[in-house]
């Protein structure tokens, strides 16, 4: 049997269907060719568990499917492990967001990770906007050394009076850089943060 819709039980068939029914609403928003490589990952997989069965039952049908466990069970961390593994590959933006958000959807101590990622990321972000604004415009980014001796980065003059700009000009690439080496690190460990759960 290469696919379920082979199964010869109609209960069967039916039970099947529905399990890859609710594959496909967690596959919904990949791009297509990606979702029809998992619709068909997790069809080798149900297929696997029934020894290729063309005539199993309707109980074994179910009784596999609680064994296998719901999609939503493996299937997030398995397209989160991929995706973080090609953004460290290629440091792709989409891929870390597409890793970001299935890593959210398995489990709550992963959304525990990726939420503090994404706040790391969102830094990178700022970090890098603040050096462009910087090419712009003089005072509109900096890092600024206080007449306490405090140093801060400072937004739209937010330096307050007698504060030294540390860096001028050089404010712009240095951020740039420190901000990209953030994202590329963040980006490399990916996989190790991110993970795949285990198949039950």
């Amino acid at each position: 049997m290469e696919r379920l819709t082979e199964l010869e039980n109609e209960p069967a068939r039916a039970l099947a269907a529905e399990y890859m029914h609710e594959a496909d609403v967690l596959l919904g928003r990949l791009p297509e060719s990606a979702a029809r490589h998992y619709h068909r990952e997790v069809e080798a997989r149900l297929i696997t568990a029934l020894n290729g069965a063309r005539f199993a039952n309707a109980e074994t049908v179910r009784e596999v499917l609680d064994e296998i466990g719901s999609p939503g069970h493996f299937l997030p961390g398995e397209i989160a492990a991929n995706a973080a593994r090609e953004a460290a590959r290629t440091l792709n933006p989409r891929r870390v967001v597409e890793a970001l958000r299935y890593g959210a959807m398995a489990g709550v101590g992963k959304a525990s990770a990726v939420a503090a990622l994404g706040f790391l990321y969102m830094g990178a972000l700022l970090l890098f906007l603040t050096g462009i604004a910087r090419l712009v415009s003089p005072e509109a980014a900096g890092l600024y050394e206080r007449p306490d001796g405090a140093f801060i980065l400072a937004i739209a003059g937010s330096q307050g009076d007698g504060a030294r700009d540390v860096l001028g000009l050089a404010y712009a690439p240095v951020a740039m850089i420190v901000a990209a080496g953030l994202y590329a690190a963040l980006t490399i460990l990916l996989p190790a943060l991110v993970g795949r759960r285990r198949r039950r």
